[in-house]
């Protein structure tokens, strides 16, 4: 994605974008092909990538097998300890149980809304994964990640030691 190396103010115009688009979008729409049919999700997913790009940031947010669900439940913190008697995952398993369930624009929005929860981290992922979520939705990527994440914190790995 080129909003890594796009200047602060078109991250700025891509995290405001509306269903107008934003010069930054509209190069990778070019550049991808992507279809009119398929523009409004591809105009989530880039909002979503600008909300977890700082304006400061210079290089990609892309960490390869860093899943979208794992940051839900850990809300960025690779190393945080969850489940158990650990920390409660940032989105709870309701919010996201609720999410699961939705589809169409209701579940691109309440993404969007998990994404802007998190980004307050700046949580680094596999942006593969968050495209994944936001054009397949009947996928049980999203869950399987999430729930997997928990049973990989370092605290558990050391009381299955």
């Amino acid at each position: 994605m080129a909003l890594g190396r796009a200047e602060p103010g078109e991250k700025a115009a891509a995290r405001r974008m509306g269903p107008e688009g934003a010069p930054v979008f509209w190069r990778q729409v070019a550049h991808l092909g992507i279809t009119p049919g398929q523009e409004a999700l591809w105009l989530r997913f880039t909002r979503a990538i600008a909300l977890l790009t700082p304006a400061t940031e210079t290089d990609t947010i892309h960490i390869s097998g860093r899943k979208l669900g794992a940051v839900l439940a850990d809300g960025g913190n690779a190393g945080a300890p969850i489940g158990g008697d650990a920390a409660k995952p940032v989105i709870s398993e309701q919010r996201l149980a609720r999410l699961l369930c939705m589809r169409g624009e209701a579940r691109a929005e309440a993404l969007e809304r998990m994404i802007r929860m998190i980004s307050r981290a700046r949580p680094r992922l596999d942006v593969v994964s968050l495209a994944w979520a936001f054009l397949n939705p009947s996928s049980d990527r999203l869950a399987r990640d999430y729930y997997t994440r928990p049973d990989h914190s370092p605290q558990q790995e050391r009381h299955d030691a």
